[in-house]
């Protein structure tokens, strides 16, 4: 703890970064007790104690700090870090439900965007899940934990969350997009295919939407649906050998000698931009030589 960068220091003249920084000996620090009296003070004077491992005296400095200064986001950030940091979750979720349920919307909103800032996740974890249980903010937190959840790839908890939304609110893009993308990652194309034309009918656009979808219909062998939906695929999105590949496997599932030109000039930016697989082996049927392989390919010669 004693070289922990998470806490937030505020302006204080009696305990500047400098002299809290400076303090490394826990019988200096605990000499400090009592001195602070304004809640900048007695914040930072939390930080000095925290970080010579005088924990319970930290917690009560910051709990000061934050009934001195209740719409200051930093104490209470600081609590949170601290709770965090000896693993005591239960504490933390308990002081949160408590904070949380007198906080006002702007204050909660606050604490939640520094904690983002500061990219403090697993600490956004307990605040969402603490922040879950106030009325009519359970969406919002299910959403940061399904979001959260589907970058680690914890696809079960995700999709735990993003199930609670949809039945509290069934048309919420965000939870039909992640459901989309992870439909998608564990090869659920019907699942996957639901869920894009859901946000097709609602007009709401997600990145790749109608890459998923040719995805799903092209893993499902029906081509001709596949091949709609990549022809809707914004040029923007095009510019990847991702796309490309599923673009020419649609294709060529059809006719093994599709023409493939119209891929052409997206394979050439690609190349352009260093990729290292040729034409001839990417796009065979664009070039004589793929052509004539082609050829031999379907007479058996």
């Amino acid at each position: 703890m004693e070289n922990d960068s998470g806490f937030v220091y505020l302006s204080s003249q009696l305990f500047p970064r400098e002299i809290v920084d400076s303090i490394r000996n826990p019988w200096e620090a605990k000499s400090q007790r009592g001195k602070a009296s304004l809640a900048n003070d007695r914040n930072n004077l939390g930080i000095l104690l925290a970080k010579n491992s005088l924990l319970d005296d930290a917690e009560i400095e910051f709990s000061e700090a934050h009934k001195l200064a209740p719409s200051d986001p930093v104490p209470v950030l600081n609590l949170i870090r601290l709770y965090y940091l000896v693993d005591d979750i239960s504490e933390c979720k308990a002081f949160l439900s408590g904070y949380l349920k007198a906080a006002s919307p702007t204050n909660r909103s606050k604490v939640e965007k520094i904690l983002e800032e500061y990219r403090r996740e697993d600490e956004l974890v307990i605040y969402w899940d603490a922040l879950s249980n106030i009325p009519g903010q359970e969406v919002h937190a299910w959403n940061g934990l399904a979001d959260y959840f589907f970058r680690k790839q914890d696809w079960p908890k995700s999709y735990f969350y993003l199930e609670k939304i949809l039945q509290l609110s069934p048309y919420h893009k965000n939870a039909r997009g992640l459901m989309l993308q992870m439909a998608n990652n564990l090869e659920k194309w019907d699942e996957a295919i639901v869920f894009g034309l859901s946000l097709v009918r609602t007009g709401e656009r997600i990145p790749d939407l109608e890459y998923y979808l040719a995805h799903a219909y092209s893993e499902k062998k029906r081509y001709d649906e596949a091949l709609v939906w990549i022809g809707k695929v914004p040029d923007n999105e095009r510019e990847n050998i991702r796309f490309l590949d599923l673009w020419k496997t649609c294709l060529l599932s059809k006719n093994p000698k599709a023409d493939l030109t119209p891929l052409v000039p997206y394979f050439k930016k690609l190349r352009a931009l260093g990729l290292q697989i040729s034409q001839e082996d990417f796009l065979p049927t664009t070039t004589p030589e793929g052509k004539e392989a082609a050829d031999r390919n379907i007479w058996g010669r």
